[in-house]
């Protein structure tokens, strides 16, 4: 009911701030009020914000997820692919250093379906890639799978390591 409270509150404010009658004529001043409606309906009704456990339509374009870390000698990506199986997922690197994690996540069979009475798993083709810092040794790349995790572990190139700023010089 808080956040429900400090949402509405939130988007009154954003939608009042630009005060329609100095800025509208009278036709735009209804456009204005729909606007205004439709903003505080945003925050207000019945939507994800108000709703979270409701369903709705997934976009994957961050799918799978991925925490990075990074320490003196090396890069390390772990993407949480649960649920698929190794020989299901490609992990590629571009010259470009472009790493790239792809993987098929196959469907329940009719028998497993028969029986269900709802579905929330994703299943399909996923592809993410994310460019890596120009100081990776290409080389040097370790892919492990276990328990759903696939870790790309990518050592750094000391020679190719950046050494501070440069200032250039403006022509």
């Amino acid at each position: 009911m808080k956040n429900k409270l400090i949402s509405s509150l939130v988007a009154l404010g954003l939608a009042s701030s630009l005060n329609a009658s100095s800025f509208f004529s009278a036709d735009e001043q209804d456009d204005y009020k729909k606007f205004h409606n439709e903003i505080i309906k945003l925050f207000t009704g019945d939507n994800i914000f108000t709703h979270p456990y409701k369903e709705y339509k997934m976009h994957f374009s961050s799918y799978p997820k991925m925490n990075a870390f990074e320490n003196e000698k090396d890069y390390t990506f772990k993407f949480e692919v649960s649920g698929i199986n190794k020989k299901d997922i490609k992990v590629t690197l571009t010259d470009q250093n472009i790493l790239t994690i792809k993987g098929t996540k196959k469907e329940l069979s009719k028998e497993e379906k028969k029986n269900m009475i709802k579905q929330e798993h994703f299943y399909g083709s996923f592809t993410r890639s994310i460019s890596l810092p120009d100081d990776i040794n290409a080389d040097a790349i370790k892919v492990k799978y276990e328990n759903g995790v696939v870790d790309v572990i990518v050592q750094k190139d000391m020679k190719k390591a950046k050494k501070g700023v440069k200032t250039l010089q403006i022509e």
